[in-house]
């Protein structure tokens, strides 16, 4: 198999904010992991991939994609040669879907259409969309079906009409099982282990492929039987009869399976593959019949029997793509269970070595695609903070929680240290337990890191929310403009519980001048903590409902359309003087509030319900920080699949930048730095400037005009700490960021 490289590529992704004019544009900035550096570290993560190959955007080459059960979401790679080229852009066209979707060219017009779950909420069935092209990008109608609930149908014996029904957990089989040229569909019974075969009339009927007919034409294909208490499958014994236990019929069950039908021999009729929800393996069935009558009489329940089988928790599904583009198809297993099933790990590559008359799949890794991107198993909770001092911005994550096997799980606060410039950032993974919060793992998970001073020390301590509702807080003890060093963890901080999915920001709401605590939860809304302590001993009531918080601040709401769940993750933040508050959400938006000024007991502003018209893939958390020195805030959004995504944005990281203009070339220097008693910003001629000093809450430090004979400034009395220099001058931005230094 020739070597694939997967690299970060986004081309032409321009996500528009229209209301605010806010565009947000993906950064493709470095990651290293113990690996080496990570070809696609931004892109999101995966849990439960559902593969196809198709064209998705006109160029003659198979692409790559996606569709993510955890999130519902669509994802793709776009063919490069050999190689796949991260490319979400190819999706934007995509409709909202649930549970599975695959791409299948239905009416043989050489563009891929959708099958996919049913998109009529609370009825189990068979969806479609026709694709056709529009600016060299798939794009879809919904399909007519023209029985009950607009769902593939089929004509009962009694008269009437029912929906073909598979039930959301399943994965049928969407292919050409007799050979005709159009579109069948295999799935197992609604009550039975036994394979129900819906067979496509519309080439029977005359119209070609352009139609989709089906008629149930039998109720047990192949002869097969699962009794979900074994990996082996129950096989008939001869053509044309269906299995039976001792002369009398089987007991009526059904677990959840999933199908995928190849002609892996390639002798002219459907093979099968066979995953349940029972167990960790895959099951290949070698059809001994015909296209017309199959018949399966051989198995190999520990797939490959050559090699390393598959075992993989839980309920496995098969996928067929031609990875190295050599005409020959590989085997992609993935878990179909979003619940307790392997988070990281979850792509299981078989490379067909032989021929595609004579295949020999062989283990080749069990994370294809994840490798290259950050993956911290189920949900990312991440947060911009200097943890060193150095000036650069690091980033901390939490991670819902990454399985381990016998329902045993680890969770972790992740230390990506930024090892770059203020230019250039790079990060680096260098802890994945930074300050031990593993040791928690069986009595909580889901952590989401929040930093404040909340004992007005100058540096900053540390909160983190987890998904019983209560609060761990650590001091740090190093004391401003040094490395952080922490105390020992306090479990359930002041006594706070909010109920389930604890989502913290520490930051001043009121304008008192004290940290306060916001906290979302699983319910979707905001709860506000006020301190009413003192700068140097915060204070709290424990209730989110006694005085003076507030249990429903801004009357903010999570949830979507139709659902409690709502999982608000809050971000404030500063622009034009005013608050503004960032959500993340259960369904995978960002939605952006405004009017919260003097308005804490009123009704914020939604100002947009999906900000960008990004949907990154269910319980959304995000964070802000100008990682880069351009004078713009850079944004980092978790999601539910473990991963992350960044941005660069057009909200500003002070308020001294009216337009956002490229920097290049633009850092300012400042020398030295560190410093401890003055720097001065060599190089600025004759130039007349405004510079204006910024400490890392945002509150202004200083501000004055500039030259080469003003071009030093006493800081002795500063306090120890990051800062941010901002020179305007002749129309120009430059931006730098100075270390002062303690005693």
């Amino acid at each position: 198999m020739k070597r694939i490289k997967f690299c970060l590529t986004w081309v032409g992704l321009l996500l528009l904010h229209a209301a605010f004019a806010q565009t947000f544009t993906p950064l493709t900035i470095e990651v290293e992991t113990e690996t080496g550096l990570l070809s696609n570290p931004w892109g999101g993560g995966l849990n439960c991939p559902q593969l196809s190959d198709a064209d998705l955007n006109r160029d003659g080459l198979n692409d790559l994609y996606l569709f993510d059960r955890t999130a519902n979401l669509h994802l793709a790679y776009r063919r490069q040669g050999n190689q796949y080229v991260f490319a979400p852009e190819l999706v934007q066209n995509f409709p909202e879907l649930t549970e599975w979707s695959m791409l299948r060219d239905y009416n043989g017009d050489g563009i891929s259409d959708i099958i996919a779950y049913s998109d009529v909420p609370g009825i189990d069935g068979v969806t479609a969309y026709t694709g056709f092209w529009q600016d060299n990008k798939l794009a879809f109608k919904r399909y007519p079906f023209k029985g009950p609930f607009n769902l593939a149908f089929f004509p009962l014996k009694s008269g009437g009409k029912a929906q073909v029904y598979i039930t959301r957990i399943d994965i049928p089989s969407i292919e050409d099982v007799d050979c005709d040229s159009d579109l069948d569909i295999l799935t197992f019974n609604i009550s039975g282990g036994y394979i129900e075969f819906y067979q496509n009339q519309s080439v029977e009927k005359g119209y070609g492929r352009d139609s989709m007919i089906f008629t149930l034409q039998t109720s047990c294909w192949g002869g097969i039987y699962e009794d979900g208490l074994s990996a082996n499958m129950n096989l008939a014994a001869a053509p044309g009869q269906c299995f039976q236990s001792n002369g009398t019929s089987v007991d009526f069950r059904h677990a959840g399976s999933t199908l995928t039908t190849t002609d892996v021999d390639n002798d002219g009729d459907i093979d099968l593959f066979v995953g349940d929800v029972s167990f960790n393996n895959i099951n290949l069935l070698t059809n001994g019949g015909t296209c017309k009558q199959a018949w399966f009489n051989k198995q190999d329940p520990r797939f490959p029997g050559n090699d390393k089988g598959v075992d993989l928790p839980i309920f496995p599904a098969v996928y067929m793509v031609d990875v190295n583009a050599d005409g020959k198809k590989e085997v992609l297993v993935a878990p179909n269970e979003n619940n307790g099933s392997e988070d990281v790990n979850v792509l299981w590559l078989y490379e067909n070595g032989g021929s595609s008359q004579s295949p020999e799949f062989k283990f080749k890794q069990d994370n294809f695609l994840v490798k290259d991107m950050i993956d911290l198993g189920t949900s990312a909770y991440p947060t911009f903070v200097d943890y060193n001092a150095d000036g650069l911005m690091d980033l901390v994550v939490g991670n819902g929680a990454r399985f381990l096997p016998q329902g045993q799980r680890s969770i972790g606060l992740h230390l990506f240290q930024n090892v770059g410039t203020a230019q250039k950032p790079k990060y680096r993974l260098v802890d994945r337990d930074w300050l031990g919060m593993n040791q928690y793992n069986r009595e909580n998970f889901a952590l989401s890191p929040t930093f404040g001073d909340m004992d007005g020390d100058q540096d900053l301590d540390i909160i983190v929310g987890a998904e019983f509702g209560q609060l761990y807080y650590a001091e740090n003890t190093a004391g401003p403009g040094k490395t952080m060093k922490f105390g020992l963890w306090q479990a359930k901080y002041m006594g706070i519980d909010i109920g389930q999915g604890a989502i913290p920001q520490i930051i001043d709401v009121n304008g008192d001048k004290l940290p306060d605590i916001v906290l979302g939860n699983r319910r979707g809304n905001i709860s506000y903590f006020q301190n009413t302590g003192t700068l140097q001993k915060a204070a709290f009531a424990a209730l989110d409902n006694a005085a003076p918080n507030i249990q429903r601040l801004g009357k903010v709401d999570g949830t979507a359309e139709g659902n409690f769940i709502g999982y608000s993750a809050p971000l404030f933040f500063r622009q034009n003087q005013s608050l503004r508050l960032l959500l993340g959400t259960e369904h995978g938006e960002l939605r952006l509030y405004d009017n919260i000024d003097n308005n804490l007991a009123g009704t914020f502003n939604m100002s947009d319900n999906k900000l960008g018209g990004m949907r990154l893939g269910g319980r959304t958390k995000a964070d802000l920080a100008d990682i880069n020195g351009d004078g713009f805030l850079d944004m980092v959004v978790g999601n539910a699949r473990g991963g992350l995504s960044l941005y660069s944005t057009t909200f500003r990281s002070s308020q001294t930048t009216a337009v956002r203009e490229p920097l290049a070339n633009r850092a300012l220097n400042l020398v030295p730095n560190p410093a401890s008693d003055w720097v001065s910003i060599p190089g600025l001629g004759d130039k007349e400037g405004i510079l204006t000093v910024f400490d890392m809450a945002g509150r202004q430090v200083m501000q004055q005009n500039t030259n080469r004979y003003t071009n030093e400034i006493q800081i002795r009395d500063w306090t120890p700490g990051v800062y941010v220099f901002r020179l305007s001058t002749e129309g120009k931005v430059f931006s730098g960021k100075l270390v002062k230094r303690g005693e």
